[in-house]
C-alpha cells in the first residue's frame, strides 16, 4: 500500500494482515525512495484504524453545535435527512449557497477530488485550495515556469546541502539518508531557519534567519557573489533570461537593510557566499514552511534566483534544487468534470472560511467538509467556529474520527482510511507513483470519498455519466492522460505493487530546460507583482500598531507527532509547547513547563512553556496543530490572520503577533 498523507515522502508500505485485521505497517524495501523505513506516525497507524475514535456509522446531531453529541442512524436515514435539505437549500438559495471544503487529508488522486463533479453539477461555490502550498507554487512558477525540481538522490553526491526552511528530520525524513550519505563523504549540512529545530541541532552550520527574512538573506548572498564575480555565467547565458535587471537592483541594495530584514549579520552572509563558492556541488532543499508569511512567494523567487545564478539547475552531479518534484502530470478534468457546471460560480479562498461563514453576502447556507479539519487548520479559527454555530447553516462532515470540525456538524458520515480504499498516489517530494488497493474491507459502514459522492449525486437525482463511473473507470480515464513516466504510459499495465518512475528522475541536462522552460529572473506577466525578487515589508510583523500591542512574533511549524492536524485524537489532553527565549521568560515571570496563555485580538490558546535558546528573543515557536484540550475552545490557529501571502493567496501561519503571559494570571 502507499501512504496517503500530505507529506513529500509518499511512502510505499507493506501491510501485514491476519484474520482480516491489519497487524502492522512497515516500509516497503522495494520502494526506491522509502527503502524499507516509515515514520513512527505511520507505524502506529493500525492503532488509529481500530481506535475507539473511529467513526463507523452515520451520526446525527442531537446536542448543540460543537458539543459533539450525536445519535447513530442508518445510511438510509442519513440520506433521508440529507437529500431533502440539500434540495431545499438549492431551491431557496441556489447552488451557490453551498460551499465545499476539502484539501489533502487523502492525497489519492481519485478520492482527493471525488466531490468536485457533484459540486460542479450543483452549481456550488468554488473553494480555492490555497492553504498549504499556493504561495510556494506561485513563487516557483514565476521563476521556473512548469519545471519541477531536482531528484533528491542528487544530494547524495553533494559537497554542501542547504536545508532552507525545512526540518528534514521531521517533515522529510527520507531525504535524510542522502544527507547522511553525502556527509559520510565529507559534505557539510547548512540549515537556515528561524529557530534551531531538530535538523539544525545536528547540522554543521546553522543560520538563524528572521521569519520571512529568507528573501533578504538570499538576495544578500547573491549581492556578495555578484560583487566577487562568482556566478555561473555560462548557465545564466544559456538557460536564463533577465539576470541583468535583477543584478542591477541587487547591487544597489544597502547591506544594512539586508541585515535588518534577514536578521543575519553581514559576516555570516559573506560566509554562506564563501561556502557556495568553495562547494560548486551544492543542493538546496527548500521548505514550504518558509512561504507561510506575507513574503512567502518572494522567498522562493529569491532563493531560486540565487540557485540559478549559481548554476544549480544544470543537472550536473551533486548540484540541484528541490521544492516540488513535479514528477507527473495529467488532465485533472478527468477527475473533477468542470463541464458539469452550467455557469461560472463565485470562488472563495479557503483560508477565508471564517469570513465566508460569518460575513459574506449572501451567507453560505450549506457546508460540506471532507479530507479536512477546518476548525483546527484554517486561520482565525474563532470566526470559523462562530460560523459553524449558525442555526441556519447545514453542515455535512465526512470523516474518519470525531475531529473538532465534526463536532459542529449536523450530520457526520463515516469515511474509509487508505487501507480500505483504492487509489493512485503520486508525490511532490520524489519521482515515483503507484496504485494501491484496499488491504482490508471497510470497517463498519465506512464509505470512501469516491463511493460517498457517487451515491450522493445519484440520491440527488443526477444522472450524468460521471456519476455512474466505477472507481477503476475514473482512475483509468485519468491514467490515460498521465505524463512523465520513463516509458510510454500504459494504464492497463499499471499493476498494484509496482512503482512507476518519472523520466525527470534522470540527470540528462538542465533541470528546467529539459521540461521546455527557461529560468526567468524577470517576470512581468502580472503587473500587480514586482517583476523580480526584491525586498518587501511584512504585513503583520512590521505593522507598527500590532508591534506595539503584541510584542512577540509567533510561528507554528510542524512536529514529529502530528501531520497538520491529523492524529490529533491521540493527544486530546496535550496542549503542546511554546518555545520562549530565557530572557523573555524571565522578564514575564514564566517558568519552564508552566502553562501560558497566548493571545491577540483574534483569539487565544494555552501552551506549555519550554524555555530554550533554540529560539531568539521576541520569537515564540509553537510546534504542532494540537486539538483543543477538553474545556478549551480554540487552537493555535485562532491567532492567525486571514490575510494572504504575496503570491497565490496562501495563509500566514508563520506571521502572527501575540502577547504571552502565565496562564494562572489569565484566570
Amino acid at each position: 500500500t502507499i501512504c496517503p498523507l500530505d507529506c513529500p515522502d509518499t511512502c510505499g508500505m507493506l501491510a501485514r494482515v491476519e484474520n482480516d485485521k491489519v497487524i502492522s505497517l512497515t516500509g516497503d524495501p522495494d520502494h526506491p525512495y522509502t527503502a524499507g523505513f516509515i515514520c513512527r506516525k505511520m507505524r502506529r497507524y493500525p492503532d488509529r484504524l481500530y481506535s475507539s475514535h473511529r467513526i463507523l456509522h452515520p451520526l446525527r446531531r442531537i446536542g448543540k453545535k460543537g458539543e459533539g453529541r450525536f445519535e447513530r442512524i442508518s445510511w438510509s436515514e442519513a440520506w433521508e435527512y440529507i437529500v431533502p435539505r440539500m434540495q431545499e437549500v438549492i431551491e431557496n438559495y441556489g447552488g451557490s449557497s453551498i460551499l465545499p471544503f476539502s484539501y489533502a487529508g487523502n492525497m489519492g488522486m481519485v478520492n482527493r477530488f471525488a466531490g468536485f463533479p457533484l459540486f460542479h453539477r450543483m452549481g456550488a461555490l468554488r473553494s480555492e485550495q490555497t492553504i498549504c502550498a499556493a504561495a510556494a507554487n506561485g513563487g516557483w512558477q514565476l521563476i521556473c515556469g512548469d519545471g519541477g525540481g531536482s531528484p533528491p538522490s542528487t544530494a547524495a553526491t553533494s559537497q554542501l546541502i542547504i536545508a532552507w526552511g525545512i526540518n528534514i528530520r521531521v517533515s522529510n525524513v527520507h531525504f535524510w539518508r542522502y544527507v547522511k550519505e553525502a556527509r559520510a563523504a565529507g559534505a557539510k549540512l547548512l540549515v537556515i531557519d528561524p529557530y534551531q529545530n531538530d535538523t539544525a541541532r545536528v547540522a554543521d552550520e546553522y543560520v538563524q534567519v528572521h521569519p520571512g527574512g529568507d528573501s533578504a538573506l538570499a538576495l544578500g548572498i547573491l549581492k556578495v557573489l555578484i560583487d566577487q564575480q562568482s556566478l555561473d555565467e555560462d548557465f545564466i547565458t544559456s538557460e536564463c533570461d533577465g539576470f541583468e535587471q535583477l543584478a542591477a537592483y541587487v547591487q544597489h541594495l544597502p547591506m544594512s537593510r539586508i541585515e535588518q530584514l534577514s536578521g543575519v549579520p553581514r559576516e555570516q552572509i559573506a560566509g554562506i557566499a564563501a561556502l557556495l563558492q568553495d562547494n560548486p556541488k551544492t543542493f538546496i532543499r527548500i521548505g514550504v514552511g518558509l512561504t507561510r508569511n506575507s513574503r512567502g512567494g518572494m522567498a522562493v523567487r529569491a532563493i531560486a534566483s540565487l540557485a540559478a545564478a549559481c548554476g544549480l539547475f544544470d543537472g550536473q552531479p551533486g548540484r540541484g534544487v528541490l521544492l516540488f518534484s513535479g514528477a507527473f502530470g495529467g488532465d485533472r478534468a478527468k477527475l473533477t468534470f468542470p463541464e458539469l457546471a452550467e455557469k461560472e460560480t463565485r470562488t472563495l479562498n479557503m483560508i477565508h472560511l471564517g469570513q465566508a461563514l460569518t460575513a459574506t453576502d449572501p451567507l453560505v447556507k450549506c457546508l460540506i467538509v471532507y479530507n479536512a479539519n477546518p476548525v483546527s487548520v484554517v486561520p482565525d479559527g474563532s470566526s470559523v467556529r462562530d460560523g459553524l454555530c449558525r442555526d441556519d447553516l447545514f453542515t455535512i462532515v465526512h470523516e474518519q474520527v470525531m475531529s473538532p470540525t465534526a463536532r459542529f456538524a449536523d450530520i457526520v458520515l463515516p469515511a474509509t482510511t487508505f487501507l480500505e480504499n483504492r487509489d493512485l498516489y503520486t508525490s511532490y517530494g520524489h519521482f515515483y507513483s503507484g496504485v494501491a488497493s484496499p488491504v482490508i474491507k471497510p470497517l463498519g459502514e465506512a464509505m470512501s470519498n469516491f463511493d460517498f459522492f457517487q451515491t450522493f449525486a445519484q440520491k440527488m437525482g443526477y444522472d450524468d455519466t460521471a456519476f455512474h463511473q466505477s472507481l477503476d473507470e475514473r482512475l483509468d480515464s485519468y491514467l490515460s492522460t498521465m505524463t512523465g513516466a520513463v516509458d510510454t504510459f500504459n494504464p492497463g499495465a499499471y499493476r498494484d505493487g509496482e512503482y512507476i518512475e518519472s523520466r525527470y528522475n534522470k540527470a540528462d541536462g538542465p533541470v528546467i530546460g529539459r521540461r521546455g522552460s527557461r529560468i526567468r529572473f524577470v517576470n512581468d506577466d502580472d503587473p500587480t507583482l514586482p517583476p523580480f525578487a526584491c525586498l518587501l515589508e511584512a504585513t503583520e510583523f512590521d505593522h507598527p500598531d500590532l508591534t506595539s500591542r503584541f510584542p512577540f512574533k509567533l510561528i507554528t511549524p510542524p512536529n514529529d507527532k502530528l501531520l497538520n492536524s491529523t492524529f490529533g485524537e491521540r493527544y486530546s489532553h496535550v496542549r503542546g509547547t511554546v518555545l520562549i527565549h530565557p530572557e523573555d521568560a524571565e522578564m514575564l515571570g514564566i517558568e519552564d513547563k508552566q502553562e501560558t496563555l497566548l493571545k491577540n485580538f483574534r483569539g487565544k490558546t494555552v501552551r506549555t512553556a519550554a524555555i530554550s535558546t533554540a529560539t531568539r528573543k521576541g520569537l515564540l515557536v509553537a510546534e504542532g496543530i494540537y486539538w483543543p484540550a477538553p474545556g478549551e475552545a480554540g487552537g493555535v490557529n485562532d491567532l492567525v490572520s486571514q490575510h494572504c501571502s504575496d503570491v497565490g493567496g496562501g495563509a500566514l501561519f508563520h506571521e502572527t503577533r501575540v502577547q504571552i503571559q502565565p496562564f494562572s494570571e489569565a484566570g
